[in-house]
């Protein structure tokens, strides 16, 4: 029989890649034991809680659908999911490729129990962890309340003594944190410090982590949140996020007063007064670019060559590749272009297309024709049955006095009521027409500008245009949020 073999840990700890060779040593014993042969052996290590993140699991469930083994060995259900909805949809699946599940720890068999063993076993797992999670988030609260550090990785510049104790890393790393600060306070900006730093080849955080997939590169952001750091003064904060759904490991941020700040738990790289000048520059650099005002086409221009945003040049009113203007030209060969070429571009175009699918006479007489549906001429014949009225009244009235059923005094009271309506309706007649005159105007007008492709601003970009894309200072690609 073809065995796969499934393992998983939930860390990278050494600990834990330990229990890894355990657990494959152990699989590897019972294959021979019972007399089958081993295809391969999947593991997955700080893989998360959902399938989709478990590189391992997801190389073992696609060689299932070639029927590449004929049985999966894992430790225990927790091992393999810890969703019991999840769970249940891998288990029918691998059932009707006919492909047998056993864990040892649940002592499990798909061959010798039904779906509902299967099903009690993933929500005991799933109760398990929901469990685990509120044991590990309590025990974190109290490390922090304590001023322990509770992250697996120190912050960059540091390194760990003991699982209580972190000090400074006294290498390159805490040179680089302290160079950080002294260029931001000489007036750098955070794409200049990145760009800096990326020159001099100095080890990124996550290299220095040793994390797999370790960007090479520096960014604005990472330098931010090395500023806005106050690990680097000897405070710890933490408790700053919570898991909102511990089946999805989503996270939301803590209010204010749930945030655990424990002052002189560890010996600071940086003064505390540079980095509190260094905040206050912080703030008065965001204000500044907050008041500022965008470009026309912000965030809406990609540079061809490498997928990166443009950015905006006021002194040069342009916008440029955002790698090559951080990184330089080792990271993208670049694109360039000017506001006004692209303006130009997407003024032809779009007059291209309106003229080969509009007509504006047509356009207009189509509004036209609405507005006249409206209720006007229901009001205009209105107001001429009440001028009928009103004359029928005054000829009555003119009856009533000849047969002397009223005064003349009567007879001219209510003369002057009937000619005052009289006035108001042929006020309001006036009004009527005015406005539908002014309607039919502003609709012409209203078209000529819909059409008018000379002006635009950001609202009726954003409207017409998904994306530009800029290929070196010539080509120009523009994807539309409509169908050409």
């Amino acid at each position: 029989m073809r065995c796969a073999v499934y393992v998983r840990v939930s860390t990278d700890m050494e600990t834990q890649k330990t229990s890894i060779a355990h657990q494959i040593s152990y699989f590897e014993k019972y294959i021979v034991e019972k007399g089958w042969y081993l295809y391969e052996t999947y593991q997955d290590i700080e893989s998360g809680r959902s399938v989709k993140k478990r590189n391992g699991l997801q190389k073992l469930l696609e060689d299932s659908e070639q029927n590449k083994f004929d049985t999966i060995l894992t430790k225990s259900i927790s091992r393999f999911a810890r969703n019991t909805l999840e769970g249940l949809t891998l288990i029918r699946n691998l059932k009707a490729k006919n492909i047998r599940f056993i864990t040892i720890e649940d002592g499990f068999d798909s061959a010798e129990y039904d779906e509902f063993m299967f099903t009690l076993l993933l929500s005991i797992a799933q109760k398990e962890s929901e469990k685990m999670s509120e044991r590990i988030k309590f025990g974190k609260l109290c490390r922090a309340k304590k001023g322990y550090y509770n992250g697996s990785l120190p912050p960059y510049g540091y390194k760990k003594i003991d699982d209580h104790k972190i000090v400074p890393a006294e290498d390159e790393t805490t040179d680089v944190v302290k160079k950080i600060f002294a260029m931001y306070l000489e007036g750098k900006g955070l794409y200049k410090i990145a760009k800096e730093l990326n020159e001099r080849g100095e080890p990124t955080p996550s290299q220095t982590a040793g994390k797999r997939k370790s960007s090479l590169l520096w960014h604005q952001s990472t330098i931010q949140k090395i500023l806005c750091n106050r690990f680097y003064v000897g405070d710890m904060v933490q408790n700053k996020t919570a898991t909102k759904d511990v089946l999805t490991g989503e996270r939301k941020k803590n209010e204010k007063e749930q945030i655990i700040w424990v002052k002189n738990t560890h010996q600071g790289i940086i003064d505390p007064v540079v980095f509190e000048e260094v905040q206050r520059q912080c703030d008065e650099r965001k204000k500044k670019k907050s008041g500022a005002q965008k470009s026309l086409f912000s965030n809406m221009l990609i540079c061809g060559e490498c997928g990166s945003r443009m950015h905006y040049k006021k002194n040069k009113q342009s916008y440029i590749c955002g790698k090559l203007n951080k990184m330089g030209k080792s990271q993208c060969r670049g694109a360039y272009i000017k506001e006004e070429t692209i303006k130009n571009i997407l003024c032809n175009e779009l007059k291209e297309i309106i003229n080969d699918s509009i007509s504006q006479h047509s356009f207009i007489q189509e509004i036209i024709i609405e507005i006249e549906k409206q209720d006007v001429d229901k009001v205009l014949q209105r107001i001429e049955r009440q001028k009928v009225q009103l004359y029928q009244q005054k000829n009555r009235l003119i009856e009533l006095l000849i047969q002397n059923y009223i005064d003349e005094q009567t007879y001219q009271q209510k003369r002057e009521k009937i000619e005052i309506q009289k006035e108001k309706l042929v006020e309001e007649k006036k009004e009527m027409i005015q406005m539908r005159q002014k309607e039919k105007a502003y609709a012409e007008n209203f078209v000529e500008k819909i059409l008018d492709v000379e002006h635009f601003n950001k609202i009726t970009l954003h409207k017409l245009i998904k994306r530009i894309r800029i290929f070196g200072k010539f080509k120009v690609e523009i994807e539309y949020t409509f169908k050409v």
